[in-house]
């Protein structure tokens, strides 16, 4: 069984990331999601790697575009936190379980 201190962790990463990407499929439809890079709903520019990273990157901004600095919505936030507990939980539970 991995340590705790790095499954824990990883399981939030990833289940930001998956949160991030569910978030997506939801505003932007399936096709949408797998067509091209994320970019700006506003100004349409693409986002640079460092605005990638779910819940970090909103934080870091402000909430608003790196470019024209409109406001970014707060459901997206809401997906890859709830993504991130989700499976941070989950992991909690299989390293209770473990015992």
């Amino acid at each position: 069984m991995p340590s705790p201190l790095l499954l824990v962790p990883l399981g939030v990463a990833l289940g930001a990331a998956v949160g991030s990407f569910g978030g997506v499929v939801a505003s932007r439809g399936w096709r949408g999601a797998l067509r091209g890079r994320s970019y700006c709903d506003s100004c349409r520019r693409p986002l640079r790697w460092f605005e990638l990273i779910p819940v970090v990157s909103f934080i870091a901004l402000g909430g608003r575009c790196g470019t024209c600095g409109a406001r970014l919505g707060y459901r997206l936030l809401a997906y890859e936190t709830v993504g991130a507990l989700s499976v941070a939980l989950a992991c909690v539970a299989v390293l209770v379980r473990s015992g």
